[in-house]
């Protein structure tokens, strides 16, 4: 019998720890029940949030996209524009380069037409005075001639000279003699006049 109570202290002891243990696991399920529910609201809140956050993305997205479209629309009509113009501008570069090529192509020419005549009014000339200086050294030639012959009969001139000299000298004192003698031919002529 005593038996029988200790075994039912036993039992009594076991079910108070398993009441306890259940009472705990019941708060702990309780606890837990609430941090889900916690968990699960704020998931929900989170859920909305990110469903928001997505919708705005979305929608920020789609205008971006249409942004964009817009955008490069706008791109390929200022590069259709900005070729159309770059082939004008080449065009108007090419019109302007040839224009202004063909103007210094003419005065060029020009140039060179004055710088022929000249060229050609030079070449005459020289033309013309090389044949004066062929003439020229033609004379020259000649008097080249001429002073070698001078040169050869300068001494034989020189002699003559000397000899002009002498006979004139022989002849002044030719001269004074015949004076003289002519004086003294008067005088004795005077002479004889008066002896008669």
């Amino acid at each position: 019998m005593l038996q029988k109570i200790k075994d039912l202290m036993t039992i009594k002891e076991q079910i108070d720890v398993i009441k306890n243990n259940l009472s705990y696991a019941t708060n702990s399920v309780g606890e837990l029940k609430n941090e889900i529910e916690a968990l699960k609201q704020q998931t929900s809140e989170n859920a909305n949030s990110i469903n928001d956050k997505n919708s705005e993305f979305f929608k920020n997205f789609n205008e971006n996209i249409n942004i964009i479209k817009e955008l490069r629309h706008e791109f390929e009509k200022e590069l259709f524009d900005f070729k159309l113009l770059r082939s004008q501008i080449q065009k108007k570069i090419i019109e302007k380069f040839e224009e202004e090529l063909g103007k210094e192509l003419k005065i060029q020419i020009e140039k060179l037409k004055t710088d022929s005549e000249s060229y050609n009014e030079l070449k005459n000339n020289i033309i013309e005075i090389s044949s004066k200086v062929n003439n020229l050294s033609e004379e020259i030639n000649k008097f080249t001639e001429i002073s070698s012959n001078i040169k050869k009969e300068d001494f034989e001139l020189t002699k003559f000279a000397k000899q002009l000299i002498e006979m004139d000298r022989e002849k002044l004192e030719l001269m004074n003699k015949i004076d003289a003698l002519e004086r003294l031919v008067s005088k004795v002529r005077r002479q004889e006049y008066i002896t008669r």
